[in-house]
């Protein structure tokens, strides 16, 4: 897949590669909502891989026109809308949601570049205004995948709770064994789930170089950045 994406404001990271790989363990279908699409590459390849309707909103001009030239790029149909997901709305609801949202906080000291502050800053969508939103918008038996700062893990567990989510699936993802996890990946649903799967951990390097999981999910997503 081919890529246009910002030379200065945000550029896509490994947890876009790491979130479309967990949410593919499904096989999705019907219309797929992606919150704060970016340059659109998780929806896109998602919708290239499954052929599902995709929708991608996010709070940046700048952000949307990408995922107009990325669309058309790769041939994938799809509607993009600029808009505070805070403030969006739905005349119908979607099977699944994605969402790799930001999750610096305040203590970080934040960017001078607007587009890094809305790309990596909880402030610009704080996790319980997502889980709330998304879950006017989700369909009774949809799936709901976002990736986390994995210190913040409880807190999510408690906004779950509240919001009536269930919890699918998680997985932790360490940049090298012998570190703490730094990301973890999150399937959620708005109906009952019988139990939730602890999937093993993912791992990103090994001896300094992309481990053998990284780089199959990388060879799988086969992205491509053009000027």
């Amino acid at each position: 897949m081919q890529l246009r994406q910002s030379q200065n404001g945000y550029r896509y990271t490994t947890d876009s590669i790491l979130l479309y790989r967990f949410a593919a363990q499904k096989r999705l279908r019907g219309r797929l909502l992606d919150v704060g699409c970016g340059c659109g590459i998780v929806g896109l390849l998602l919708a290239r891989d499954f052929g599902v309707e995709l929708t991608g909103v996010d709070i940046q001009q700048e952000m949307i026109d990408f995922c107009m030239q990325n669309s058309a790029l790769n041939g994938i149909r799809a509607e993009f809308i600029t808009q505070d997901f805070r403030d969006y709305k739905s005349d119908y609801k979607f099977d699944t949601i994605i969402c790799n949202p930001p999750f610096y906080n305040a203590r970080t000291t934040p960017s001078e570049n607007r587009s890094l502050q809305y790309a990596r800053y909880a402030s610009a969508l704080p996790i319980d205004d997502l889980l709330k939103n998304a879950g006017r918008l989700i369909s009774s038996n949809g799936d709901l995948f976002f990736c986390y700062d994995a210190n913040a893990f409880y807190t999510i567990m408690q906004i779950l709770s509240a919001q009536k989510y269930s919890l699918k699936a998680v997985c932790f993802v360490h940049t090298m064994i012998t570190l703490n996890a730094r990301l973890v990946l999150i399937w959620a649903k708005k109906s009952r789930v019988k139990a939730v799967t602890i999937l093993p951990p993912i791992i990103t390097q090994s001896a300094n170089v992309k481990s053998d999981f990284m780089q199959n999910a990388t060879k799988k997503a086969a992205t491509k950045c053009v000027a």
